[in-house]
């Protein structure tokens, strides 16, 4: 049987990620808000290791364990991007390594849903004729409230009593850029003073932006759906 994914990680890869993911956050934080984490996460295990990256094909990494590899993709290219931006004399001391680190990892907490039975975010489409059509390999879970990702994610790390900074607030809500359109009035400030006041959502969208080129690109690779690129 032909399977619906262009590209696919073993069972080894997706729990190789997960131990990677584990042990950064072992490493990247401490105390009560890395116990905390933990617990989040133990609650989430499942849907953590197996939750797709987005629902159609054509998007990234809509396969079973997408959305880890696509978050270790990006706390990898966010520290990449830091570190140009800072060559580039463009950073102040404005956020943390730390706090670069947190929102790379949870800028899409929201798309693992509210953990437990039949509480994920995706689930996979039974309709045979939209997978192969459309490319629509999940559906969002109607078990679920409706919510944006980004305003999920908040409430998943409220709702483990973990406490986040401003930056970090501004981080996740911000990441998608002006691809969101309730994004635009902190990145289109028409006064100084609501211009943002930190390069934080400016870093962790660029490499978000990057790593899910990266794997749109790859999925083409792998599908032969290849679209031509212009030159001239």
């Amino acid at each position: 049987m032909m399977s619906d994914f262009a590209f696919e990680l073993t069972p080894e890869d997706i729990e190789k990620n997960y131990n990677t993911l584990m042990n950064n956050i072992n490493i990247m934080f401490s105390g009560d808000r890395l116990e905390k984490l933990k617990t989040m996460y133990i609650d989430l295990e499942d849907e953590l290791m197996m939750a797709p990256a987005s629902s159609f094909e054509h998007y990234h990494n809509s396969f079973p364990g997408g959305y880890l590899d696509h978050i270790l993709r990006v706390l990898d290219f966010s520290f990449r991007v830091y570190e140009t931006w800072k060559s580039c004399g463009m950073l102040e001391d404005d956020f943390t390594p730390e706090e670069l680190a947190f929102v790379a990892i949870h800028h899409d907490l929201g798309k693992l849903g509210l953990g437990g039975d039949d509480m994920g975010r995706y689930v996979f489409n039974q309709s045979d004729w939209h997978r192969k059509n459309q490319g629509k390999i999940y559906d969002t879970n109607d078990n679920l409230p409706f919510m944006t990702v980004q305003d999920m994610s908040l409430f998943i790390l409220q709702k483990y009593g973990i406490n986040i900074t401003m930056n970090e607030t501004l981080g996740i809500k911000l990441h998608d850029g002006l691809y969101e359109e309730s994004n635009k009035p902190y990145y289109l400030a028409r006064q100084r003073k609501s211009s943002l006041r930190t390069y934080l959502p400016f870093v962790v969208h660029q490499a978000d932006l990057m790593a899910s080129r990266f794997e749109y690109d790859r999925w083409e690779k792998y599908s032969g759906k290849k679209l031509p690129r212009y030159k001239g």
